[in-house]
């Protein structure tokens, strides 16, 4: 069995416009206000070959795209991420608050998209070499609430259908039922200081 490795690993989780991406970023300031060292990575994202790899995953574009590949494409930019920041920096004690992670693969290309969850988890751990969030926070919001909150153009991802996207977000609470020693749920749909409070509450919870 691996040896537990210093720093956390916090994820924040959830439908489009639930305001997690905001509420990583407080996260972040809030920690280092207390004293820990702490750091942002966005999934895909955050290494030049994660990158390139979300343009296509996003790319309206490319419309078609079979769920299966999503998957696929995911996983890769997860495995690089995961190889290039995530894993050094708790190595070193940080902690990793990441925007969006497996669970959101599980949600929108398996509950949503027909893939086997369970083969997700799977395609999961072996992308990330066995690492996992020590929480996953979902930032629930109805459907209709988190697009009535996006100010810009949508992606590949959030161009697909409201009834894709109820799935989607049902997908995140199944997950969360299912797992609750590693996932919290938090109300979304309250003023950003609240949904910040209870974020903090439950992360402080695993950094004790």
């Amino acid at each position: 069995m691996a040896q537990p490795l210093p720093g956390k690993f916090i994820v924040l989780d959830g439908p489009e416009g639930c305001g997690k991406t905001t509420q990583a970023e407080r996260l972040v300031r809030r920690l280092r206000d207390l004293g820990r060292q702490a750091t942002a990575v966005r999934d895909p994202g955050s290494t030049p070959v994660s990158e390139r790899i979300r343009e296509v995953l996003l790319d309206k574009r490319l419309p078609d795209m079979d769920a299966r590949t999503e998957v696929f494409l995911y996983m890769a930019s997860r495995a690089e991420m995961v190889a290039r920041i995530i894993r050094p920096a708790l190595e070193v004690g940080l902690v990793v608050v990441s925007d969006r992670f497996v669970s959101s693969t599980v949600a929108y290309q398996g509950v949503a998209g027909g893939v086997d969850p369970a083969v997700i988890w799977e395609l999961g751990r072996i992308a990330c070499a066995g690492l996992e969030p020590d929480l996953t926070v979902i930032l629930d919001l109805p459907v209709e609430a988190g697009f009535a909150r996006l100010q810009r153009a949508h992606d590949r991802i959030e161009s697909k259908d409201r009834a894709y996207h109820e799935k989607v977000r049902q997908g995140f609470l199944q997950v969360a039922r299912e797992r609750p020693e590693q996932f919290a749920v938090v109300d979304a749909g309250r003023p950003p200081d609240a949904v910040a409070r209870d974020i903090q509450e439950a992360v402080m919870r695993v950094l004790r």
